[in-house]
């Protein structure tokens, strides 16, 4: 989590409050998480989706 906020240049408790739900991403951020993830954003939309999506 801390070596995502890094990456990401935000707060080690932003990475929290996204992964617990509290806080949701906009497009951009979305965008930005996923490319630090090692994730294409269309893979990351797969994820949210889940399985039925």
């Amino acid at each position: 989590m801390r070596d995502l906020a890094v990456k990401l240049g935000v707060p080690h408790s932003f990475v929290g409050k996204v992964e617990q739900g509290e806080r949701r991403l906009d497009l951009v951020e979305f965008i930005q998480y996923c490319e630090c993830l090692g994730l294409k954003p269309e893979d990351g939309i797969k994820v949210v989706r889940g399985p039925l999506g």
